[in-house]
Formats: structure tokens, sequence, C-alpha cells
């Protein structure tokens, strides 16, 4: 069984795409899905109790962000899964193609379930642009990275091979269920909403899990309109991708001995830059 487990708050027209994305998927029969509606105020809650029987649902508080959905829905799932099971993170602003979760299962397969597998993100609105879907540090102490196939042409990249990466998002992931028994959950303490599924890449690597982006399997984002923030917003939102305590942490956790501070420094000032043209 394959068990899905979107979290989401409110945006229900863009819910209800991804749902029937996933009905769309050539293998749906082995396809389980889960919500976790972390108390949506747009009626996301009453539509899904209403016209999706398919699908179960749990209620957050409103306070469980990111973070804290994923890591409420995995221990539902780790409760009732069973040996052979996967566990696909999918965020509700996403559509996948038709065949994303067939080709992420059989590519764990192929790889003797010692790994977790990420789709490939298309800007919806042209289905043309790659978006960042996975990371490689090339230099740790110079916090010099390469965003994997983005600014190349898709009809090219998606003929590609799988890569193996640093860093996946979880936008549309798929871990074999014993990855969790193995490294545990994602953790929604330290990472409430950016930044946990940067720290699960590289947790997973020391129980011997690789991670790889896999270009043929491919999702379309629908990219919201940048909202304008003034510098300290963009620095200390729970919400913010630029939070600068996610730096933080996020680089004393997982970066080499000897690069954590530096790290983290250059992160920090590449924060501070987007945060001034963000309120510019």
């Amino acid at each position: 069984m394959i068990h899905v487990l979107i979290p989401v708050f409110n945006r229900i027209e863009l819910t209800k795409r991804c749902i029937q994305s996933l009905r769309r998927q050539t293998i749906y029969s082995e396809i389980s899905i889960l919500v976790v509606d972390d108390n949506s105020t747009d009626g996301t809650f009453e539509w899904l109790v209403t016209e999706c029987p398919d699908v179960k649902v749990l209620s957050g508080t409103g306070g469980l962000f990111w973070g804290g959905a994923i890591h409420y829905g995995v221990e539902y799932i780790l409760k009732k899964g069973d040996l052979g099971d996967y566990i696909l993170l999918a965020n509700n602003d996403v559509e996948l193609s038709h065949n994303a979760v067939e080709i992420l299962r059989d590519h764990i397969i192929l790889n003797k379930r010692k790994v977790i597998a990420g789709a490939l993100s298309v800007d919806q609105s042209d289905q043309l642009s790659i978006i960042k879907s996975g990371t490689v540090v090339k230099n740790w102490f110079l916090n010099i990275t390469d965003h994997i196939f983005v600014g190349e042409k898709l009809q090219e990249v998606k003929k590609q091979k799988a890569k193996p990466v640093d860093f996946l998002t979880a936008r549309c992931l798929l871990h074999p269920i014993e990855v969790f028994w193995q490294a545990g959950n994602y953790d929604a303490k330290s990472f409430i909403h950016y930044c946990g599924d940067d720290e699960f890449s590289m947790r997973v690597k020391k129980y011997g899990i690789d991670t790889h982006l896999v270009p043929s399997a491919i999702v379309y984002l629908h990219v919201g309109e940048d909202s304008r923030k003034n510098i300290i917003e963009t620095l200390i939102s729970v919400r913010s991708s630029s939070n600068i305590f996610n730096k933080l942490r996020l680089s004393f956790r997982v970066a080499p001995l000897g690069t954590k501070l530096s790290f983290f420094m250059i992160g920090l000032t590449k924060s501070i830059v987007i945060a001034v043209k963000n309120a510019f």
C-alpha cells in the first residue's frame, strides 16, 4: 500500500486538483490518501468529509504548520502500515503526472528499498520551467549549492537517470515505510514549517538510505505570487523559507564538523539578501 499524506491549510481548490491527480494515477488501486487539515477556514474539511469518502481526514488545531502536520500524519500511518508499504508526502499545491507515483515506486524497488525518491517539480503555468526539487552541496564550507536540473530543458531532463542529491524537497517524496522505523519521523519541533525535509534527507543517509531525484516522475507546481514582506518578517517568520533560525538549526544539524559556522554565516548572508529584495 502507498499511503499518500497531504498537509493542508486552506487553498481548497488546489487540494481538489491534487486529489484528482492522485485518482488518475496508473496505480491508484494501491493508493490510500490521508489529509491532515490544520483547521482550514475555507470549507476544506467539510468538502473532504462530504465529497471524498475514500480520503481519511485528520484535524489539526491550526498550529501544526507543515512540520507538525507531516509528523502527525506519519505517526498515524506507522500505526497501521505494514512491511512493504510506502509513505508519499505530497503538498496540496502540486498536481502529479499520471504515472509519477508508479515511477517513484519502481525506482525504490530497483534500489532494493534503500532509497527515498523525489519527483521533479515543473511550473504548472507553462509546464516547462523546472523548479528546485533537489540540491547538491558542492562545498559545505563556502555553502556552494547546485539546484539539480534548474534552468535546463524539460524534454531533455526527463530522459535522464535519477540523480543522488544532498537535499530533497518533500513536495512529492516517496519513502519505504521502514525508513521511518530506522531514522525516525520528521522533526516538527526543530523545523516547524521549513527545512524539515532538508534535515530528514541528510539524516537518512546515516542509515544507509540514499536520496535520489527522479526526473521522469513529474509534478506540476502551482507557483503562488510573491508577497512583499518587510525584512524582519522574511528573516524570522515561521512561514518564511529564509528564516534565520531554521538556517542555524539546519547548519549545525547537518553540516560536517568544521563547516557548520561558515555554512550558517553564508546562509545568513543569503537570507539577508533575499529579505532586502522582498522588501523592495
